[in-house]
């Protein structure tokens, strides 16, 4: 609600804007929360445009754009949201993440494969199928007995970390992001893999999504584990 109230905010703002506008407006998939900021600086120490940033799960905001809700751009883990908005008149994929089984730190649960993802005497935590994360976790093969479906990564991150949940399924990214979370076993080629995409809403966003694509964008990605675009 706090996102959409914002985005409404500041929609007298950008609707009279155009080309060379000082400000751009990123509503972007809670997973890239971390990263978000350090790209969002790059952008403005080379053009001097401002990003502010708005995060969430991503269907969610895909609604809360369908609604008006002014954003030039929208990053996401998944393109058919992105299908979804239909204001949206260029896309690019710019990294890719993949999921994996985290526990609080220290395991205390012992949870060592898949399908301890089913066992009933453990607190298990997913996203929603409505969102990326949930709608990769259903692809894993296994099936789920979840005590809770989150809105967002984020929150079953948080979950775990509190020590609320002795299983849940993140993205990697999230458990390099937070020290109170683990990967349960070494899950170095795990999949599902998600794949983000920028897509820009209005003329002025398509040199972020030119940016995104670049060396710099794709060296602060790496540094924050995501995958990124094969050169080429």
């Amino acid at each position: 609600m706090r996102g959409l109230l914002l985005a409404v905010l500041m929609a007298s703002t950008l609707s009279c804007g155009g080309p060379g506008d000082d400000d751009l407006t990123v509503f972007a998939a809670s997973s890239l929360t971390d990263v978000l900021p350090d790209l969002a600086e790059a952008f403005q120490e080379q053009t001097g445009t401002t990003i502010t940033t708005v995060f969430g799960g991503s269907n969610h905001l895909a609604a809360q754009l369908n609604d008006g809700a002014a954003a030039d751009v929208f990053l996401t883990a998944d393109v058919r949201l992105l299908e979804q908005v239909t204001t949206v008149n260029r896309s690019v994929s710019f990294a890719s993440n993949r999921l994996v089984v985290a526990v609080p730190e220290g395991n205390p649960a012992g949870v060592s494969s898949l399908a301890d993802l089913s066992r009933p005497d453990l607190r298990v935590v997913v996203c929603d199928e409505a969102v990326p994360c949930g709608a990769s976790t259903s692809e894993m093969g296994v099936t789920i007995e979840a005590d809770s479906r989150e809105i967002s990564v984020r929150a079953v991150l948080s979950r775990l970390a509190m020590g609320e949940a002795d299983v849940g399924v993140v993205y990697a990214t999230d458990v390099t992001a937070e020290p109170g979370v683990e990967p349960a076993w070494n899950q170095l080629e795990s999949c599902p893999c998600v794949t983000y995409t920028a897509g820009a809403r209005t003329y002025w966003a398509l040199p972020f999504l030119t940016f995104l694509a670049s060396p710099p964008a794709q060296e602060i990605l790496a540094g924050h584990g995501f995958s990124t675009r094969t050169p080429g």
